[in-house]
């Protein structure tokens, strides 16, 4: 396996050269909408701004500077070193000199391109005078999680019955319910775990049965009574949460980690952030004060007139008591460089010894979402049936016991199918259907 590198993973890798690949279409398609939304609000930015140097520099160096990227990938031309003086600027330079040198937009490996047009944003604003802290996805997550106002005050209210202390029989059901909603973002089966009596548990567990069974069908690999078996056991630990989306998605990764946290299933809680606005939704750290302040604004979200005061106190509590878990370190939320590398998590003890070092404290580690699971095996062309771990590579396979990826579909990687299940879906659904559309999903646990 010497031969391994991030331009030559150990199956070939996804790259836009290939028009059937979801590479193909995120590069001539997708990344020119995602470049144009930040040109959008960065002109709504300059509209409203009041400093006539930051007006000007927004236009002529930030959105030019977009434009221009916009036009180097559509005429697919050779990637460059990074060109600016940040705190992760020579380690993206290293690696692109020794594995990326005269690679272009297309032929250039899907993983590393993709998250080099994120960093390509940056250098606009890290070589700025005015725009240095600027998100220009901000708006896009702020609208996101105030469109999600009805699920937000729905979890908001069924918290307070589903931290209790409860039998083992009922927290079971509680947790397949919490795991289902983190995987999917959604939130409206929780209703069925207030005010539980034993008759109900022992009902609901017959509906349950039927009802988790159907979204079982479109879990393509389920790994959730392995992780039931860690949790189920686990007391005073630590878990980490390496984490995806901001808006609604945080919001319901915190229910879950507020759920550990109640449970006494776990004493300290680690949500690991990115640097800088990466994949338009990813979380910084940032986001999560800002997220239990929207929480804490009776104006931020819409539907007023069909509000009570048991919604806003519901919701006011929960959020007040995250912001207690910050201050006394319950909870906290950290980032590092790493995260925004263009490299698979295989390099991650190379490249962030004292990150692997830290994280291997963890009891648990969850890594949520679609480019995680891409990162951790390598983003590349696996047999479908090959094992999640060997695709997430000798060092986290063997140093880590406990990863799980709770992942929805959203591009080609998959693996830890078994034959069977390889069979049939392939009998039933398009690879696009399966793979891309985000309709199926997978958690696989090491």
């Amino acid at each position: 396996m010497t031969d391994i590198t991030p331009n030559n993973p150990p199956c070939p890798a996804y790259r836009a050269i290939d028009k059937e690949s979801f590479a193909y279409d995120s590069t001539n398609r997708r990344w020119p909408i995602i470049i144009e939304s930040a040109i959008d609000d960065i002109k709504e930015t300059i509209a409203q701004e009041t400093n006539q140097d930051r007006a000007n520099e927004g236009q002529s160096v930030i959105v030019k500077g977009l434009e221009d990227l916009k036009l180097e990938i559509a005429a697919d031309k050779v990637l460059r070193p990074i060109q600016d003086n940040a705190s992760d600027t020579d380690s993206w330079n290293k690696d692109f000199k020794n594995y990326f040198e005269n690679a272009t937009w297309f032929n250039g490996t899907w993983l590393f391109n993709e998250c080099y047009m994120y960093r390509r944003f940056q250098e606009l604003f890290n070589n700025s005078q005015h725009w240095k802290s600027y998100d220009c996805f901000e708006r896009q997550k702020n609208s996101t999680f105030r469109g999600s106002y009805s699920t937000v005050f729905d979890l908001a209210r069924k918290m307070p019955e589903i931290i209790q202390p409860m039998s083992e029989e009922k927290l079971k059901i509680v947790y397949d319910e919490i795991i289902q909603v983190t995987l999917w973002g959604n939130a409206t089966d929780l209703s069925l775990l207030t005010n539980m009596s034993q008759e109900d548990i022992e009902r609901l567990q017959a509906v349950e049965k039927d009802h988790l069974a159907e979204r079982k069908k479109f879990i393509l690999v389920d790994d959730t009574e392995k992780l039931w078996g860690k949790l189920k056991d686990l007391k005073g630990g630590r878990v980490d949460f390496v984490l995806d989306n901001s808006g609604f998605e945080v919001y319901v990764d915190m229910i879950l980690a507020d759920w550990l946290l109640q449970t006494k299933k776990a004493s300290k809680v680690v949500f690991n952030c990115k640097t800088i606005p990466w994949f338009v939704s990813d979380v910084m750290p940032k986001d999560m004060p800002m997220m239990i302040k929207h929480c804490l604004d009776r104006d931020f979200f819409p539907g007023k007139e069909s509000r009570t005061e048991e919604d806003y106190v519901a919701l006011e509590t929960m959020a007040k008591r995250w912001e207690q878990y910050m201050t006394t370190g319950q909870l906290a939320v950290v980032s590092d460089d790493f995260w925004c590398n263009g490299l698979s998590y295989w390099y991650l003890k190379s490249h962030a010894p004292a990150l692997y070092e830290d994280l291997k404290q963890s009891d648990l580690l969850i890594f949520k979402g679609d480019l995680n699971f891409r990162k951790l095996t390598f983003d590349c062309d696996w047999p479908v049936t090959t094992p999640f771990k060997q695709a997430i590579g000798p060092a986290l396979a063997e140093d880590f016991t406990n990863i799980v990826s709770l992942r929805t579909n959203k591009a080609d990687v998959i693996v830890g199918l078994t034959e069977e299940k390889k069979i049939e879906i392939e009998s039933k659904a398009t690879k696009a259907e399966w793979r891309f559309s985000g309709k199926y999903a997978v958690v696989e646990y090491n």
